[in-house]
């Protein structure tokens, strides 16, 4: 009975490493591919008025990319639309152009007393995210 149960243990870790191995695996791949993506994006971000200035990457069961960007220059709606439709069909850069134009959009509607929108932060992930980053000018100088 009791090697029955020390085989039944055993096999059970040993699967257990396998199912473990294979997920962190797995989770670096997608991290690779992630910021790959984020890498061959770079022309289209800057084109759309973004420039990327920080990438977090969290390794984890579930690995997540934290980017931060900072509006350069803006664009008319016609050029919004024409760098959405040039994208469409590369779903990650296309998720990150409408985040990026979602966060500049509720800037606008956002006002905080002496305070600008600095960056934007977007969380790649399996729930992805957007944060807005307001600052005062006088801290940003205090940073220099």
């Amino acid at each position: 009975m009791a090697n029955a149960l020390d085989d039944l243990m055993d096999d059970a870790k040993k699967k257990g490493s396998e199912l473990w191995s294979s997920v962190k695996s797995s989770s670096k791949e997608k991290l690779k591919k992630g910021i790959q993506n984020l890498n061959d994006a770079q022309p289209d971000i800057e084109e759309a008025g973004f420039v990327l200035i920080r990438l977090d990457v969290d390794i984890a069961l579930l690995p997540r990319l934290f980017a931060r960007f900072k509006q350069v220059h803006t664009i008319s709606e016609e050029e919004r639309k024409a760098i959405l439709d040039k994208t469409k069909k590369n779903k990650f850069l296309n998720f990150i152009l409408i985040g990026l134009f979602k966060a500049v959009d509720i800037k606008g509607e956002v006002k905080i007393d002496s305070m600008d929108l600095e960056e934007i932060e977007l969380e790649i992930g399996l729930t992805p995210s957007a944060k807005l980053i307001f600052r005062r000018e006088e801290r940003l100088k205090l940073m220099e």
